[in-house]
């Protein structure tokens, strides 16, 4: 990736928080576990998340690392999406949102001959979150991304709750 892309990336993230009226409500929260399933490359998918706080009422700074196993490569990736929260019941939230995703995928190869390669890519996620009855939030969560990481990935995790 070019040197004035990564510029270009970082300015518009620092634009974006510098520009929040909302600043004092961004800071950590809470963090959760995430798993699931990915497509192309398929995989089984674990990983941990962080709440950040509040850009505004209902967008939400959540981002996750995730590790994937399986279809001869093992892939890390950091992703910084956005989550806009339509709402909120006693019994389900529903959000969507995007993001960036940073990853290194390590094709497994034969020993000596292995390929790698970092990559950058913009993501999207749509799901829907519940409370528990004995603590936390149970999550199910359907995510798309465009380039080298998983086409598509399904996702349940546990998040748990702001004291």
């Amino acid at each position: 990736m070019t040197k004035l892309r990564w510029y270009v990336i970082l300015t518009g993230l620092l634009l974006l928080a510098s520009s929040s009226p909302s600043m004092a409500e961004l800071g950590y929260q809470t963090w959760g576990l995430r798993g699931g399933v990915g497509v192309d490359p398929d995989q089984g998918i674990i990983g941990v998340q962080w709440n950040l706080g509040n850009f505004s009422r209902r967008v939400r700074l959540q981002p996750n690392f995730e590790l994937g196993f399986g279809d001869n490569s093992t892939l890390g990736t950091l992703t910084i999406p956005v989550h806009y929260r339509f709402g909120s019941s006693p019994d389900f939230t529903p959000y969507a949102g995007g993001g960036i995703l940073l990853g290194y995928i390590d094709y497994d190869k034969p020993k000596g001959s292995g390929d790698s390669d970092w990559f950058i890519e913009p993501v999207g996620v749509v799901g829907i979150e519940w409370p528990l009855s004995g603590g936390g939030d149970l999550f199910l969560e359907l995510g798309v991304s465009f380039g080298d990481a998983h086409d598509a990935k399904l996702i349940v995790g546990w998040m748990r709750r702001i004291r």
